[in-house]
């Protein structure tokens, strides 16, 4: 009986990783659609070169401040 559970049990746990490798592997996108994400947020979100300005207008917002530090340039083209 003992035997039967484990076989059982290793069998269902082999069932379950498959579609969890599978939504564990990295999705590819197309170049075009990566400029395109890009593009969106570097125009829709409101980014701040100065982290002391930043900082004071979240005190005043009651906001986080979130810092991205970057070397070269967020086109992809360093």
């Amino acid at each position: 009986m003992l035997k039967k559970t484990f076989m059982l049990s290793l069998a269902l746990a082999s069932s379950l990783t498959m579609p969890l490798q599978a939504l564990a592997m990295p999705r590819l996108i197309e170049g075009s659609v990566a400029k395109e994400n890009i593009c969106t947020v570097n125009n829709e979100i409101h980014w701040n070169t100065n982290l002391s300005q930043a900082l004071e207008e979240a005190r005043r917002e009651n906001k986080m401040v979130l810092w991205i530090q970057m070397i070269g340039q967020m086109s992809g083209s360093t």
